[in-house]
């Protein structure tokens, strides 16, 4: 009796492995994943979609959805689950596999054997767990730790280029790119070791990204956008800075032109003065949030498309074009 008494006293004061916001998210999820067409990739953009509403950081999307299916409860009492009884992706075993099938392991975070490809759970000198694919068994290429995913920016050879568009975990599911940080070869050394945080390698990220907008300030550009219709903008960056973590960048749109296949068409009529048919300033503004929201992802090495602050007006001169 005395055992037992015991026993019960463990089971009631022993923490719960869920806060309440997470039982009842994931008791949200157990709704969608019984309709028809709750795919794996469905049910993360669904997840991904709805964090936000849960109080939940969408950035720890990866973190979330294994959590929820290593973990899943038919009867959606998650409020019940201790943490003792959570399956902890570090003890899995490794398993063989083709190397085509490794982006479906590598998504679930699943230790595995390929060819010439693997990925294992490592734990740093400060005690962190990462989940780490290699290529060549020594070169990382995608990393899983604190809760994000890394991809390194260097191919290294086109073999590891192969091994790194087979093991993706964004392959077939595009809410994982979304949360994805693109690092040097030195940097995922350095966050692989627990020498660097995540907040100090986007910190630095930003640093640069501010001192390359700024090399650009007032520098006269040009691109084409769109395709119908199609058009060759000239802008000026006028000013960047990062606020709350989140790029805002102040664009001047000084000419546009209407493109006739590759060459301008002259008789399309002045945009500054509504004579350009089918080209308006609301058509060219989205063109350009669009453009400096793909490109500015692109120096920051994330995606910044939901966060991003882009203000785009226009040269105050009729005469041009």
């Amino acid at each position: 009796m005395r055992d037992l008494l015991r026993k019960l006293l463990r089971e009631f004061e022993e923490e719960n492995a869920f806060t309440k916001k997470e039982s009842l998210f994931f008791k949200f999820l157990n709704n969608y994943k019984k309709s028809p067409n709750a795919t794996s990739s469905k049910l993360g953009d669904f997840m991904l979609k709805n964090m936000k509403s849960f109080g939940l950081d969408p950035s720890e999307h990866t973190h979330y959805f294994n959590l929820y299916t290593q973990n899943y409860r038919e009867d959606g009492r998650y409020d019940l689950t201790k943490k003792s009884e959570l399956n902890q992706y570090h003890k899995l075993k490794s398993q063989r596999t083709s190397n085509q099938r490794a982006g479906d392991l590598v998504r679930e975070l699943k230790p595995f054997k390929g060819s010439n490809l693997h990925a294992e759970w490592e734990k740093d000198y400060k005690g962190d767990w990462a989940y780490i694919v290699y290529s060549w068994n020594w070169y990382p290429i995608f990393m899983y730790k604190y809760r994000r995913w890394f991809e390194v920016d260097n191919k290294y050879s086109s073999s590891t280029s192969k091994h790194m568009s087979q093991s993706n975990p964004t392959r077939y599911n595009s809410s994982i790119g979304k949360t994805m940080i693109i690092v040097s070869r030195n940097e995922m050394k350095d966050l692989k070791s627990g020498n660097e945080s995540v907040d100090k390698v986007i910190t630095n990220k930003n640093e640069k990204f501010i001192n390359t907008i700024e090399k650009q300030l007032n520098e006269f550009k040009q691109v084409r956008l769109g395709w119908d219709p199609r058009v060759r903008v000239g802008f000026n960056f006028m000013s960047v800075n990062i606020e709350d973590g989140n790029p805002v960048i102040d664009v001047e749109v000084v000419t546009v032109d209407k493109m006739n296949g590759l060459k301008i068409d002259r008789e399309a009529g002045n945009f500054f003065r509504d004579e350009m048919m089918g080209v308006t300033k609301e058509y060219v503004t989205d063109l350009m949030k669009d453009y400096i929201s793909r490109y500015s992802s692109s120096v920051l090495g994330r995606d910044v498309s939901r966060d991003i602050v882009v203000n785009v007006s226009y040269l105050d001169n009729p005469n041009i074009n």
